[in-house]
Order: structure tokens, then C-alpha cells, then sequence
């Protein structure tokens, strides 16, 4: 958001043949004190004569009309270019269709003064009875494809009560319709370097008046399936899209080439070592999952054992990765030979000679049976042994090399400390 611009707040309520509900939305809307836009997105049930009375019986109100219906998209984006001509700087937005509660809105408020360049996302629970199971699985779907495609973890990808941040959004490149730009302005806010926030909200999903909801269960969910695909398909390609923020970016958020060189980087790599001494215990114990992996018989598949260790381990994976070359020769070799050798003496309590190799023997079934097993055994024997000596010998080494800290650390204001609070939580996919 620009300095220039003061912290200017408006609703944007988006509606579309919500007569039941939408008269008494409007009147809790009051209750906030901000001014409303609402977007008539071509109601034909009687709501264009409620908006007409409403508009009348007060100020700080505007009403954009569509002819015709063209969906919730186009009927938020209406939403924000007149937000905008009125010099607006925030629009929340909130649905009329009575499952959310307008009272709410000061929460999302609080959290959006306070980190006015973010995005402030309101997230429904999960556990009312009510909660219809087909939503419930589309919702876990759409976060986790989110997730995929930017790195942003949410918990509620779909929630139409939000904040957002006018200027920010306003260079998206978002094309999906309808129900689809809820979802995919996360992304691309990610992609673009724009802070989430949370902020849990209240739903009901069981009304009075009675629940309408336009949408479209097999159409819309094919649109939403082809623009996850087409969203994932762009973030596997390697060309960079505008960051909005690029000083707020971090290594858990965009695209996923780039999430995935800075994982791999030995530059980011060697910069944690030098500044952080919890990071060159990592890197040790990095090195010494390596050198287990290198142990055990696992070629071929190594270097896919590798990343997902230190991805479920939370490791940074250069570590992992020089470690297991341990494996290649001449030193493979010698290790199998010694796994090998190990697993027959633990199994056996002899050492082995030739006759025990012998085919004409064993048989060839008996003689690869007998090796992989020994092969297990041993592996996991030399290999725990090799990595407790490499975690003790690599923290010794780099006890060796200074510490840098930096004298100065840039902290941007929408830093949190750690601990429980509306930021979202992110992490490399």
C-alpha cells in the first residue's frame, strides 16, 4: 500500500438473488460504520427493489448494478474498481447470503491496520455439524492445492469474508470466474510476495430463511479443476511474475521452481552455516542422514531418499545430498563390501569366505536372498555407526569457521514474533 494513501476501509458485498437475507445483512453491515458498495451482480428475485430502498434510506452507500448475472468474479471486481474511483484503500468483502456474520468485521479490521500491506483472510471452522461434507472436502482440496502451487499454507482457501489490500491486488493477473478468484488470488499473492493473515470467523451454514447457493456443483468444480491445473502448470515454469513486494519475500512462498532452487541452494546453504549456529547443526545432522543413506542398498533411489528425508526431517537438503555421495566409488564399493561383510558376521557369527557366494551352492534365489539381507543388516550397522562419526567430526569442523552475524537486520513491520497468532503459516512444499 502506498504511504501516500491513508488507511481508507470500505465493504464490498457482492449479491446475487439473496432477498431473503440480504436486507438484514445490510442492516448489520450499518452497525460497522463503514460505507458500503454493493454489487447487484443481476439479481432478478426482488433484491434490485431492497438495494433501491436501502441506497435511499442513508449515506456513505453505493449500489453497481450488472444487467445480467456474470458471476461472483466480475461482481468483486466491479466491487473494487468503484473502491478505487472513490478513493478507497482496503475492501472487505463479505457474502449475503446470511452465512456470515457482518459484526465480525472489526476483527478483520484489527488484524488489517496492523499489517495493511497483507491480505487478511477470514477461515470458518470445521467442526459445526452442519458443515456439509462436499464442502468440507473441497475446501481441503483447494488449500492443499494452494499449498502446491505457492507454498502458502491456509486454512481456508475458499472464505469470502476478507480484507484486501486495493493497490496490492490491483496488478494480479487472476482470469478465473465465478467461484475460482477467491482461490487463485491467493496464489498469485503468494507468487507476488503479498502477506496472508487469519482471522477465524463464525458460519452458519444452517438459516432460517433458508440457504440458496449458486453454486454449480459439476460445472464449476471442472472450472476450478482446469484453473488449478493451469495455475500449477505456471508455477512449474520458469519465468518470474512480478512481486509486488520483493523485500517481503520468503523461502517458503512462490512458484515452485523457485521454491525449489532456493532449497537446493548451496549459496543459502552456506550463508545459514555462517550466520546461525542452529543451522550448522542441521547441516551436521544433514550430512550424517547422508552418509546412512549412502549405507544402506538403496541405488538408484538414493538421491529421491535424500530430498525426502530432509523434507520430512525438515533438513536442509545440500547436506543430505554430499553425504550420500559417499556411495559412489571407490568408496561404494567398499562400503558394500563391508555392509555385506558386517550383516554376515552378525547373522552368521562368521566370517564370511567364498563358499558362502557360491551359487552352485545356494542357488541363485539363496545367494540374493542371503547377500540382500546381510546387505540390510550391515548397512544399518556401518551406516549408523559412519553417521554418528560424520555428525561428531562435521561439528567439530565447523566449530572451526566464525560466525557472521549481520550487524543490522532489516525487520519489516508486519513481523510477528514466534508463537501462536493470525499469521499464516508457511512452508516449503
Amino acid at each position: 500500500m502506498s504511504e501516500r494513501q491513508p488507511y481508507q476501509p470500505v465493504v464490498v458485498a457482492p449479491t446475487f438473488n439473496n432477498a431473503r437475507t440480504l436486507a438484514r445483512i445490510l442492516r448489520e453491515l450499518a452497525e460497522s460504520g463503514l460505507p458500503v458498495i454493493a454489487v447487484d451482480d443481476g439479481c432478478h428475485d426482488g433484491s434490485d427493489e431492497i438495494l433501491r430502498q436501502w441506497l435511499q434510506s442513508g449515506s456513505d452507500r453505493t449500489v453497481v448494478s450488472h444487467p445480467r448475472n456474470r458471476g461472483k468474479a466480475a461482481a468483486l471486481q466491479s466491487g473494487f474498481a468503484q473502491a478505487r474511483l472513490m478513493g478507497f484503500s482496503h475492501a472487505i468483502t463479505i457474502d449475503t447470503d446470511g452465512q456470515l456474520d457482518p459484526l465480525e468485521v472489526a476483527g478483520l479490521l484489527q488484524i488489517s491496520r496492523k499489517s495493511p500491506d497483507a491480505l487478511v483472510l477470514g477461515t470458518r471452522g470445521t467442526g459445526a455439524a452442519d458443515y456439509p461434507d462436499a464442502s468440507r472436502l473441497g475446501r481441503w482440496a483447494s488449500n492443499v492445492l494452494v499449498h502446491w502451487q505457492s507454498g502458502l499454507r491456509v486454512s481456508d482457501s475458499q472464505c469470502g469474508f476478507r480484507v484486501y489490500p486495493l493497490e496490492a491486488i490491483g496488478g494480479l493477473k487472476c482470469a478465473a470466474g465465478r467461484y475460482g478468484f477467491e482461490t487463485e488470488v491467493l496464489t498469485r499473492a503468494a507468487w507476488a510476495g503479498i502477506a496472508v493473515r487469519e482471522v477465524p470467523v463464525s458460519c452458519v451454514y444452517t438459516l432460517p430463511e433458508g440457504r440458496v447457493s449458486h453454486f454449480r456443483p459439476w460445472r464449476d468444480s471442472f472450472s476450478c479443476a482446469a484453473m488449478h491445473i493451469r495455475l500449477l502448470a505456471r508455477s512449474l515454469t520458469p519465468a518470474p511474475v512480478k512481486r509486488v513486494h520483493p523485500a517481503r519475500a520468503t523461502a517458503a512462498t512462490g512458484m515452485i521452481w523457485q521454491r525449489l532452487a532456493r532449497w537446493l541452494s548451496p549459496i543459502r546453504s552456506w550463508r545459514a552455516i555462517r550466520q546461525d549456529a542452529a543451522e550448522r547443526s542441521g547441516f551436521a545432522r544433514g550430512m550424517a542422514i547422508g552418509v546412512f543413506i549412502a549405507n544402506t542398498p538403496l541405488y538408484g533411489l538414493q538421491t529421491l531418499s535424500c530430498l525426502y528425508a530432509a523434507r520430512r526431517l525438515r533438513l536442509n537438503p545440500v547436506p543430505v545430498l554430499i553425504g550420500s555421495h559417499l556411495a559412489t566409488p571407490p568408496l561404494g564399493p567398499l562400503l558394500v563390501v563391508a555392509a555385506i561383510v558386517t550383516g554376515h558376521l552378525l547373522l552368521h557369527g562368521t566370517w564370511p569366505i567364498l563358499k558362502n557366494f557360491d551359487p552352485a551352492v545356494i542357488g541363485y534365489a539363496g545367494l540374493l536372498r542371503s547377500v540382500l539381507l546381510e546387505w540390510i543388516v550391515g548397512g544399518l550397522v556401518c551406516g549408523t555407526l559412519l553417521a554418528s562419526l560424520t555428525f561428531v567430526v562435521i561439528t567439530l569442523v565447523l566449530r572451526l569457521v566464525p560466525l557472521h552475524r549481520p550487524e543490522c537486520a532489516a525487520v519489516h513491520p508486519d513481523a510477528q514474533a514466534p508463537g501462536p497468532g493470525p499469521a499464516v503459516e508457511e512452508s516449503m512444499a
